[in-house]
């Protein structure tokens, strides 16, 4: 992903996304953060104890730090690949 723009409180957009401004910055280079550019997954931040109730239902999640559900578990949306065309 290179580019998300999302309005703020007062309409302005703005573009979310932390990572290089094209695809080109992504190919065949070494970088410090190998999330730059990533979909985090089906949630952002920790789930405490990888657990959660939904209309009733406990849910347990998979524990990737420490004792906590992170940014969609131990396979993230990161480490999916896709076919670029």
């Amino acid at each position: 992903m290179t580019s998300l723009k999302v309005s703020d409180k007062h309409g302005v957009l703005g573009d979310i996304v932390l990572g290089f401004d094209d695809i080109e910055g992504y190919l065949g280079v070494t970088y410090e953060n190998p999330y730059f550019g990533a979909s985090i997954g089906r949630t952002s931040n920790r789930i405490a104890k990888g657990q959660f109730t939904l209309d009733g239902k406990e849910y347990q999640l998979s524990l990737n730090d420490g004792q906590n559900h992170l940014h969609g578990g131990i396979r993230g949306f990161d480490k999916v690949s896709s076919t670029m065309t």
